[in-house]
């Protein structure tokens, strides 16, 4: 008893030694043989080699080395308290000792630790962003593993699901944590920027897929894409620039294919667009470049007033016709090399599309009738006619419609369907042109009728054709395709400062829109089933006396009471089979949110009071629900849409601009519609050098000149990464020593 006491004593006298500092009465506790054990620890759990750690005591840790101390975790606490000196000696000790290996670089971590059991110093440094510690294990070998994929059903990743989910989530977090490190990223990725670009979107997929750990994958995505952009802050010459914004894996293929100068290809920047970095797109540097592009070829166009602007894209937008004419007629002239200019072939393809905007008006109008010249005296008018002739603006719809099906499909084979469907405004193109091929078959198949049965034609006026007469039906589809296509000409206001803006919200709001109608179309269906269980019979009872009273018209010689008839043609109403179906309900119910329905609608003819006083109550509610709660919450929902875009306008609008900027500057689709329907002499070129190519292989100098490519863009972007490293590293040194200015400088040069 008295030796365990004696025991405690020393131990205490040994903690409180290294405490404070005392290096010689711990080197004589040490000395003693009667077995001090320099592993014990303070009620705090706390090892003299920790204590040491946190007092940074240099000499003392490396005394207790000496000794061989038990390290523990004791290096993921020097990392914690950012002890670098600490850290490289903890680490040639257990490198003397042989317990350091690149997997958890000497940790031995134990229930009572600190820190969870995924976590290694590299991870730890990782979190510290400390440069000097992480760039230590790295040229230990040292690696942070990338977590398994969410849905990976691998064994190692079922069992530990099975065992412990949280541990799983957390373990992943902290992965992601230590690789989202701009330190980290600098000294390990090859390429820091892509690197970048793919752990943002990753975690960004991530934050939908983990929902209660939405808000750390989201800040982790916001840091990768802070560090792209700091990254390219560091970017000091256009050509670093291009070098940046151009450089890929797989760009130089895309380059050499066609030939064209690479400052037009922008496969970073593309790359940037497709992984939603808007703060890489919308940063200065980026949008400066894409300026210079877009307005290439009309120099001084940007510093002109606006009514030289507004007159030279007039006269560009009004010669389209003979600038595509040129393009067929000679590609390489001058003023096809004009014609090939991004501004340029913007201007050219926005006229074409307002004069096909033009003919739907001039359609719509009814403004062609050079067919009524040839109709017979008894036939019906064109207007009256099934199954009509295309007159000629019809035909030039037709023509027009064929481009943009070519411009669709050149677009889905280029970007492949996955990226064609991802652009919604594809998807509206999608629909509109679907619609337009829907009314050439219906009229096509209304024509063949006609033909076929000439009395259909001859005899039938419109007033008599069958509701789904295929006439009929082409019109609606028609009119529901022009109100497409007037609705993409909103597309071209994206390159407006002001217009691009309302754009931008006004596709957040549609968003919002549909969101709505999820929750709407759930409330409209709940008070729909009960007011057509509660008011289904007397609808029926109302359809079978309006059918009594169609019978007494149609046979007048019925005998009948005067009163009856009264009754019977009031049953005629169609506010009383408002609800007599489900479906009629809930059109009865949707317009009532816009004050069309009144509570006539749900009045009775039989005293049956009690029924209608529910009926009346049930709307009530629904009127409640929809308009004061529903409709308020749609309009909050889209006020905060706008809020959104107006706090962050510059950045979305100049991310939206790029993306409409980027689809002009390939050399592709230089014709607009409908003139890119003819075989010009470039495709017929372009047709033999890619069978050249495919059969003759590529040339040696094209490999060589790859080869050189990357070298110089790898070399660019690792000059860019070591200005980040150096200026990460001279901040730091400014934030540890702020008052270096005030140190004489005698002292500093020793003089």
């Amino acid at each position: 008893m008295l030796f365990s006491d004696d025991m405690r004593l020393r131990e205490k006298q040994f903690l409180l030694s290294c405490e404070r500092g005392d290096i010689g009465s711990v080197r004589k506790l040490l000395a003693i043989k009667d077995g001090l054990n320099i592993n014990c620890v303070d009620p705090l759990g706390r090892n003299a080699l920790l204590i040491a750690i946190e007092n940074e005591n240099i000499e003392m840790i490396e005394l207790l080395l000496d000794h061989n101390i038990e390290t523990g975790d004791a290096i993921l606490y020097a990392i914690g308290e950012e002890n670098v000196e600490a850290v490289e000696i903890i680490v040639e000790h257990l490198e003397k000792i042989d317990k350091f290996n690149p997997e958890n670089q000497g940790v031995e971590i134990n229930q009572h630790s600190a820190f969870p059991p995924d976590i290694t110093p590299i991870i730890l440094a990782a979190h510290k962003d400390n440069y000097e510690c992480i760039k230590l294990f790295l040229d230990k070998k040292g690696t942070v593993p990338h977590p398994h994929d969410v849905h990976c059903s691998c064994h190692e990743c079922e069992v530990i699901r099975e065992e412990d989910s949280l541990r799983l989530s957390r373990s992943r977090i902290n992965a992601y944590r230590a690789l989202a490190s701009p330190s980290f990223i600098c000294l390990s990725a090859k390429d820091p920027i892509l690197y970048a670009f793919e752990l943002s979107w990753e975690l960004r997929r991530l934050s939908y897929i983990e929902n209660e750990f939405r808000s750390e994958y989201q800040e982790l995505s916001q840091k990768c894409q802070k560090f792209s952009v700091n990254m390219l802050d560091q970017v000091r010459g256009s050509k670093e620039l291009e070098i940046v914004l151009n450089h890929t894996t797989t760009a130089w293929e895309e380059v050499t294919t066609r030939g064209t100068p690479t400052t037009e290809q922008l496969a970073r920047l593309k790359l940037a667009i497709k992984l939603r970095q808007k703060r890489f797109v919308a940063h200065p540097n980026c949008q400066q470049l894409l300026s210079g592009i877009w307005y290439e070829g009309l120099p001084g166009f940007r510093n002109r007033n606006i009514i030289y602007k507004c007159l030279l894209m007039a006269a560009v937008g009004l010669s389209f016709p003979i600038l595509s004419l040129s393009y067929l007629i000679a590609p390489k002239s001058a003023l096809a090399q004009f014609t090939r200019r991004p501004f340029v072939k913007f201007l050219s393809h926005s006229a074409s599309y307002v004069v096909f905007l033009a003919l739907l008006i001039l359609a719509s109008q009814r403004i062609d009738r050079v067919d009524n010249m040839f109709r017979e005296e008894n036939a019906p008018s064109r207007k009256e006619g099934r199954g009509p002739h295309p007159t000629p603006v019809e035909m030039a719809i037709i023509i027009w419609v064929l481009g943009l099906i070519w411009v669709e499909i050149k677009q889905l084979w280029d970007c492949g369907l996955h990226d064609y469907c991802h652009n919604l405004w594809n998807i509206l193109d999608f629909i509109t042109n679907a619609l337009y091929l829907s009314t050439v078959a219906l009229r096509a198949v209304a024509y063949y009728q006609v033909i076929v049965i000439p009395k259909l034609f001859y005899e039938l006026y419109e007033k008599d054709w069958d509701a789904w007469d295929p006439t009929l039906v082409s019109e609606c589809v028609f009119a529901t395709a022009n109100i497409f296509s007037s609705l993409k000409l909103v597309h071209i206001f994206t390159v407006n400062p002001y217009l691009g803006p309302l754009k931008i919200s006004l596709g957040r709001m549609i968003l919002d829109i549909l969101k709505f109608f999820l929750v709407y179309a759930l409330v409209l269906f709940a008070f729909a089933c009960g007011l057509n269980q509660l008011l289904w019979h007397y609808g029926a009872t109302r359809q079978q006396e309006c059918e009594q009273y169609k019978h007494w018209l149609a046979n007048p010689t019925t005998m009948a009471n005067a009163g009856r008839l009264e009754v019977l043609k009031e049953s005629c109403d169609p506010k009383y089979r408002s609800t007599s179906s489900i479906y009629h309900t809930s059109e009865t119910l949707f317009w009532a949110m816009f004050g069309l329905i009144d509570l006539s609608h749900f009045s009775l003819m039989e005293p049956h009071y009690l029924t209608e006083w529910t009926g009346k109550t049930i709307f009530g509610s629904y009127s409640c629900c929809s308009i004061i709660v529903l409709l308020n919450m749609l309009i909050a929902m889209m006020s905060n849409s706008y809020q959104y875009i107006s706090n962050q306008a510059d950045i979305e609008w100049k991310f939206a601009r790029s993306k409409l900027f980027v689809e002009y500057f390939d050399d592709t689709a230089t014709l607009p519609p409908p003139f890119n329907i003819i075989p010009s002499p470039k495709s017929f070129y372009y047709g033999l050098k890619w069978i050249c190519d495919k059969y003759c292989g590529c040339s040696k100098a094209v490999h060589a000149g790859k080869q050189r490519s990357m070298r110089v863009n790898l070399c660019s972007l690792r000059v860019i990464s070591e200005k980040m490293l150096f200026k990460k590293k001279w901040d730091e040194l400014d934030y540890r020593f702020p008052c270096i200015d005030f140190i004489p400088s005698t002292r500093l040069f020793g003089k």
